[in-house]
């Protein structure tokens, strides 16, 4: 076992509690949320098509569900596709709540649940929408795919950094997606350990 695996999950576990200390907003506490929601979304669909629950992996990038039983590509895009349309799910379930009782924090945990799913479809490095794009090619193009992955894995952080730097956005939203971008560069930068 590596340094950095058996680290992980402190390190998530440390980053959790320092951000919920720090959490005024409760945007982590919804952020939580919405990704167990997320994660659940997958499970479910695993359970479904295996007929067993999945061994859970904690890292840095969150949880990870270990394919234990052998899934043909398009079983396998289905449990990928589960967890952002989870979020889809609840997120149009909690408008139609806020529509309904004038919510301002249903439509604050809608928007948050309507982010997790779009960020987890983005194709960058262990995110859903990395693996579904890898799915689609043929395994031909799985080296100029994995290349593709790794350039916009470090030009959209990058573009995320211009864009809080010179576009004017209130702090809360700057800091946001500060945090998002290190985040996705801190994911690249343990997987490729």
């Amino acid at each position: 076992m590596s340094w950095a695996v058996s680290v992980q999950p402190v390190l998530v576990c440390a980053c959790l509690a320092a951000g919920l200390l720090f959490d005024p907003m409760g945007f982590l506490r919804m952020a939580l949320f919405c990704s167990v929601f997320h994660e659940a979304g997958h499970i479910i669909a695993y359970w479904i098509i295996t007929g067993c629950f999945p061994p859970l992996q904690f890292r840095v990038g969150g949880i990870a569900l270990k394919k234990v039983h052998s899934m043909n590509t398009c079983q396998e895009n289905k449990v990928l596709a589960a967890g952002p349309l989870a979020n889809f799910f609840l997120a149009g379930l909690l408008y139609i709540l806020a529509r309904h009782h004038a919510s301002y924090g249903a439509y604050f945990l809608a928007a948050v649940s309507l982010c997790t799913g779009l960020y987890n479809l983005l194709p960058i490095g262990t995110l859903d929408g990395a693996k579904l794009l890898q799915n689609v090619f043929p395994a031909s193009w799985q080296n100029e795919v994995l290349h593709a992955e790794r350039l916009l894995a470090y030009f959209l952080p990058g573009l995320t950094f211009l864009c809080v730097f010179f576009y004017p956005l209130p702090e809360t939203a700057k800091m946001a997606a500060v945090l998002a971008a290190g985040y996705l560069w801190l994911q690249q930068f343990c997987t490729g350990l």
